[in-house]
């Protein structure tokens, strides 16, 4: 069985090769095609049943082949290393989600005062001096604000972790 089935291969290969020129219009793809094709046949060769119609069996599959090549000409190949790293691993948002959810009901429970002087400062990124003027107060009262306001954010925030420094530093 096998070398009948090798023969029928080798006398369709010609008239294979003629129609995948007619579809791929390019005889460098029709040779991949065929090839594949005939790499296929070779796979399946358990498949075809003896006494049924080769040619129509092995046409098949270079169709099928054909519509495969075309669909993967579609999509571009694209080196692992020509992806960004981000694509390929990021890192969750929902730790710093929930960290700045926190961060913003605790600094709900400052006083107006200390929150002005944090968020001026910390957030702004104003000097303690322009902060003063803003806040027009001088700038050991901002310092001590601004001091207060971190003792009591680390307190807040970290109240089950005893080993934590009991002020949080937001710069």
């Amino acid at each position: 069985m096998a070398q009948a089935f090798y023969d029928m291969l080798i006398e369709h290969l010609p008239r294979l090769r003629a129609s995948a020129i007619r579809m791929t219009r390019n005889r460098s793809d029709a040779d991949d095609v065929l090839q594949e094709t005939a790499l296929k046949a070779l796979r399946a060769e358990s498949q075809f049943a003896p006494g049924t119609n080769f040619g129509a069996w092995i046409y098949r599959i270079l169709r099928n082949e054909f519509i495969s090549s075309c669909r993967r000409a579609k999509r571009p190949a694209v080196s692992i290393d020509e992806v960004p790293d981000d694509v390929l691993a990021r890192r969750g948002a929902q730790e710093s989600r929930y960290f700045c959810t926190e961060v913003m009901c605790a600094m709900d429970s400052l006083r107006d005062t200390e929150r002005e002087a944090l968020i001026l400062v910390c957030a702004g990124g104003l000097s303690y001096e322009e902060a003063a003027e803003r806040l027009m107060c001088s700038v050991g009262t901002v310092k001590s604000r601004l001091w207060r306001a971190r003792t009591s954010l680390g307190k807040i925030l970290f109240k089950d972790d005893e080993n934590r420094e009991q002020t949080i530093r937001l710069y």
